[in-house]
């Protein structure tokens, strides 16, 4: 039988408890032997530009040491530029020919689906698990059902990186956010202090 392989893709710009408890429920949800964190060069559906490819994957590295069942996968940002799920899942089905591969992603990236790239053909390289964001209701109009197949329900975490950026720029606690050693990091860098969220 082969493996059940997870993917939770994003900026973590900077990862925080929030992506770890969302793996981590996903993995035990679903049965998934492993969930790959995998960081974005510049998403192409977002504007802001991300912090240093190096420095998330390095806040990335930190975060899962010790994590059971999680694992980093920086394939997006060392091929560089704008990157798209269905060039990634096309290449992990080529590595990983018996694996069954689940992307992870929340309610509010259904709505945008159909301005993914090629979504017709993307929606089938895999199968879907979408998790409920606080505010965000289900959309009236879906581009395929196979992406409310899977459903994991209720609040994981209530953080976010835009939350973590504002606490660094105005010198607040990140005890409840973020580890130790991506705080430390972070801060020796001197990441995201006085600068907008």
């Amino acid at each position: 039988m082969g493996r059940e392989i997870g993917i939770l893709g994003g900026s973590f710009d900077p990862v925080h408890r929030g992506h770890l408890a969302l793996a981590h429920a996903a993995r035990e949800a679903f049965g998934l032997d492993e969930v790959r964190l995998l960081p974005c060069a510049q998403q192409a559906l977002k504007a802001r530009a991300a912090t240093r490819a190096e420095d998330r994957c390095a806040m990335l590295r930190l975060a899962l040491a010790g994590e059971r069942g999680l694992t980093l996968d920086c394939r997006e940002v060392f091929r560089g530029g704008r990157t798209y799920t269905v060039e990634t899942l096309r290449a992990l089905r080529r590595e990983l020919p018996g694996a069954r591969l689940w992307f992870v992603m929340g309610m509010d990236s259904v709505a945008d689906f159909p301005r993914w790239r090629e979504p017709g053909v993307l929606v089938g390289l895999c199968e879907w698990i979408v998790f409920d964001r606080p505010g965000v209701a289900e959309p009236a109009a879906v581009f395929d059902p196979r992406l409310l197949a899977h459903r994991l329900r209720g609040p994981l975490c209530d953080v976010s990186s835009t939350a973590v950026r504002r606490q660094v720029a105005e010198g607040g606690a990140m005890r409840y956010s973020i580890g130790d050693l991506e705080a430390r990091y972070l801060r020796a860098r001197h990441l995201y202090e006085g600068t907008s969220p």
